[in-house]
Parts: structure tokens; sequence; C-alpha cells
């Protein structure tokens, strides 16, 4: 059970605190006095989102802290994981900056949403103005049906398995759809993979090639030239050689004079000995030219190769390389068609034949919820003053032989939340044909519907939440109808706290505990604060609630 709610700089509240009890609590007020602020606060501690327009104008940051008290014999399994629970006791804080930012706390330590969300969606439910409109939209009725049987955890199950078979039907169709074109696609990748392989390039190789045809061209004039050095260096007469030797000889006779020559003697023996080099080099470099037509021819081809791969795959020898491995890749990703074919097909196999086992389940649970809950939907319902009413779930399919699952002999067309669709049908009066909710009950009607489903969905379900918060559905009752609602919801606070913002004194009389949400204004603001009545106070509430139109 919730025991206590403080809320700060939320709307028009500044700083308040309820001490909250066991049993039917309610919250009454003027119109307009921020009852609704109360609950956005609380559906804030249970995980709702925020928004900055939540923040009061002016103050740097909003919080609510909501305790929680699971000690009454509730255990784990319903409320959530124990790690964090202390003794039983949880309190949660949601803060809210003017910029919509939020953080989340249980019992001191920060956790995200979903984890918030997850711990308190257990323990508290919210029903309000939005469940009346879910009950008013039939695709949510089979959402109903399924919470009435906790039937939640295989309903996800199928949604999931679905949502995988719908993944890999459709990539197989797809590539059904696109098999030539695929096939065209790799066989073209493997040609440009054989015929970049087969062309062996090398980073360097055209300009060494070049280089080497460019000594080819010329191979004859630098064998000419060559020997004309040779020749220069190394002729019988007057060859630079043979000059050099007649300097040394002549330098020897002056050295023999003029010590100080030596060193000019060691430098001309240096060049006479570098000439001589030279000599031999332009020998051996003459021998190795080779005038060959043929390998000119050769080179050219593969010029030309390595041309056409430059032009088709890049524009040079690096770019090609890279081509080369970007096609493997592609390769990785595009095996062969058939064999994917092959493998998705079975693969779709599988998930059908799992999707119809969890589905086909999931329908005969249904099945069997929704005869359950037709009983005790009409037993609530003439308690709520609705008598001799009439009220089921009608399941819907659709045909399909082209793909369908078969259940009872039936071929069916698969949902995301399984073979069915439906809706709930209703008749108020004895004798009248059962027609759809959603176009045949009033409001009143709509809002002892909802109460009914609770109070079934309670009596029924293993998911029991130890709080149970009404917001106004109560909208368009009143006389004897809401004094029986009362009844309910107090028989409902017999195994759950059950807190109702209502404008009905029928219902308020039947509390153990009254709240009322007031207004006030200074010249400075208007605030909104929320106090226990005492029972002094109780009676003055009351009448100014008999004095308000009803249904206000």
């Amino acid at each position: 059970m919730l025991t206590k709610l403080r809320i700060r700089n939320i709307a028009l509240v500044d700083n308040t605190e309820l001490v909250l009890e066991p049993g039917l609590s309610v919250l009454t007020g003027e119109t307009g006095a921020g009852k609704s602020v109360i609950v956005t606060a609380l559906a804030l501690a249970l995980g709702e989102r925020a928004d900055r327009e939540f923040v009061r104008h002016g103050a740097d940051v909003a919080a609510v802290t909501a305790s929680f008290d699971l000690s009454s014999g509730l255990d784990g399994s319903r409320h959530g994981p124990r790690s964090h629970s202390d003794g039983g006791q949880i309190e949660v804080y949601r803060e809210i900056s003017p910029d919509g930012t939020s953080k989340a706390k249980i019992n001191g330590r920060q956790v995200s949403l979903s984890s918030l969300k997850r711990v308190t969606t257990p323990i508290a439910e919210i029903l309000g103005q939005h469940a009346n409109q879910m009950l008013m939209n039939e695709d949510n009725h089979l959402a109903f049906l399924d919470r009435f049987a906790s039937l939640e955890p295989l309903r996800e199950e199928v949604a999931q398995v679905f949502a995988e078979w719908q993944k890999v039907f459709a990539e197989l169709n797809n590539i059904k759809a696109k098999r030539e074109q695929l096939k065209r696609d790799r066989e073209l990748l493997l040609f440009q993979k054989d015929e970049i392989e087969k062309g062996h390039p090398r980073v360097g190789e055209e300009e060494e090639l070049v280089n080497e045809r460019k000594i080819l061209d010329s191979a004859r004039t630098l064998m000419a030239s060559a020997e004309m050095v040779r020749k220069t260096l190394d002729a019988e007469e007057n060859s630079v050689g043979e000059l050099l030797i007649l300097a040394r000889k002549e330098l020897d006779r002056m050295a023999a004079i003029d010590s100080s020559l030596q060193k000019q003697m060691e430098t001309l023996a240096d060049i006479e000995f570098q000439v001589e080099e030279m000599r031999r080099f332009m020998e051996q470099y003459g021998s190795t030219i080779q005038d060959d037509p043929q390998r000119i021819e050769e080179i050219n081809l593969r010029l030309d190769e390595i041309y056409n791969l430059k032009k088709k795959y890049g524009g040079s020898e690096e770019a090609v390389l890279k081509t080369l491995t970007e096609i493997n890749e592609k390769l990785k990703d595009r095996p062969d068609t058939d064999s994917v074919i092959d493998s998705l097909e079975k693969e779709n196999d599988r998930l059908y034949k799992k999707y119809s086992e969890k589905a086909v389940a999931l329908s005969e649970a249904r099945s069997g919820a929704a005869s359950r809950l037709r009983k005790l939907v009409i037993s609530e319902l003439n308690e709520l003053a609705i008598d001799n009413c009439n009220f089921e779930f009608e399941f819907l399919y659709e045909d399909d032989d082209a793909g369908g699952i078969l259940i009872n002999g039936r071929a069916v067309r698969p949902y995301v939340y399984g073979l069915e669709r439906g809706r709930f049908l209703f008749s108020a009066n004895p004798g009248a044909p059962l027609r759809s909710l959603v176009k045949t009950a009033s409001g009143g009607e709509i809002s002892r519907v909802l109460l009914a489903l609770k109070s079934a969905e309670r009596r029924y379900s293993q998911l029991s939440h130890s709080l149970l918060v009404f917001d106004e559905v109560d909208a368009g009752i009143g006389g004897q109808t809401a004094t029986e609602v009362g009844k309910k919801l107090k028989k409902l606070s017999e195994d759950c706290q059950v807190i109702v913002i209502t404008h009905l004194h029928q219902i308020a009389r039947l509390a153990d505990h009254h709240y009322v949400a007031e207004k006030s204004t200074d010249r400075r603001r208007t605030t909104i604060s929320v106090r226990m009545l005492d029972k002094n106070d109780i009676p003055q509430e009351l009448d100014r609630m008999v004095a308000l139109p009803e249904g206000v």
C-alpha cells in the first residue's frame, strides 16, 4: 500500500504531504481545485513520462516521493524485484528539471525509468478517463481479456515469435523476388574478382615497366654511347687514362724535388683509380644492354593490361587492389542465392511451427478465459445496478487459405498477438440482443463495465495490485447507481488500498478516509494543498458535494 506521498513544486502545488491509510480513501474538492495534480504526481512516481510543464513556474526542480509498504504478505514474484525492497519498504523518488529531464531513485539508488516502471507496475494501477477511452476502442478489448486471464507473458511470447517470423518471411520473399538480379550481381562480382586476380596487379609495376621499355627502346644508342665513353677513358692514343698516366709521371718528378706535393700525388692516384673504375663499369654496362624487340612487345602487352584494369577499377594500381578487397567483402554479404533461400525457408518453417503452437495455445486459453470473464462481469454488473444484463467476448477470425494457421480445422490469418481479434458485446436490458459495447453502452455504463472488469480481474487474476487509483471513472452516473458503485469500490478496498478521486457524495460517504484538495490565492501566487478531513469536517464537505449539480 501507499503510505505517504510528498509533492513539491508540481503544477500549482508548493509543498504538500499526504499520509495514507488502508481501505477506501476518497479525494474531493471544488472543480479546478487540483485533484488531478495528485494523480499526475503519483503517476510520475510510478514511472510515467515527465514533462517540463509539470514544474511549477519559477521553481528550480519538481519532485515526488512515494513510500510503499509491501510487507503485508506480498512476495517479490508479485511486486517486482526484491533487490529494491528494504524489509518490504520501497521509497520512490522522482525529480524533474525545468528543461524536462528527470531522474528516479528507489530507496536512494538511482534507476532507469524502465526499471522504475518494472518495479511499480505490479504495485499500483491508475484507472482514469484514459482507461475509459481504452475500453471505448475495440482494438484494446483483447488486451483486457489477456490481462484478466494473466495471459500477458504468453501474449508477449507470441508477439516476439511473430515479429521474428515476419522478419524472416519478408526477407525470404524479398530475396525470391530479386533472385535473378542477385544472381546477376553475384556473377558480375565473381567475374570482376577473377579478372583482377588473373591480372596480378602490383603497386609500382607500371613504373618499372615504363622505365624498362624506355631503356629497351634506346638500347643501340645506349650501347654506342657506352662504347664511346669507354674509348674516351681507355683509347690507345690521347685517352683520359693515357693522359692521366703522363700527368702522374710528371707529378712524381715534381714531388721528388718538392715533398709538399705528396698530397696532390695521392689525389691524382685516386682520380686515376676512379677513371679506371668508370671504364670497367661502362664496359660491363654496354654488354648488359639487350636489343630485344620481343621483350618490348611483352612490356607493351602488360602495360595495356594494367591500363585496362586501372580504367575499369579506379585509375591506379592502388585503386584496383582496393576494389578487389571491396569485391571480396561484398561476396561475403552476397552468398549463393539458392543456398540463402534454402536456409531462410527452413527458418521460416521453424518459426511458423513455433508461432502456430504458441498462438493455438493462447487461443485455447483465451476461449476458456472468455467464458469465465463473462460470468464474473455479469455478476459484478448486477451488483452495480445493471440487472439482467448480458455480456460476452466475441472472437473474430479472418480466413487465410494461402498461408494461415490451422485452428479447429480452419486456416486463419495470424496477427501479432495471436490468431484472433475480438470485442466485448453488451446488452443492458433483458431480451435485447448483444451488440458492440463501444456502440451501445452509455458513459455511465462504460464506467461500470470498467469497474466490473477490474473487480473480475482481482477475483480471478494471479496479479493483484496493492493499490488501485480511480480518477473520476464514475463520470456519467449518479443517484442509486452511484451508491452501488461506491459499494463496489468499498468491497474492492477490503483486500487492497483504493483511492478514488470523485465528485459524487454517494461514494465519498462510504470512504474510510476523506481528503480534500483546496486552492488558495494571495497577491503573489496560487497554490494547491491537500489535507485529510477529520470527523467534524467531513459533513461540511459532503454538504458541499450534495449542493453541486450532479456529475460536475
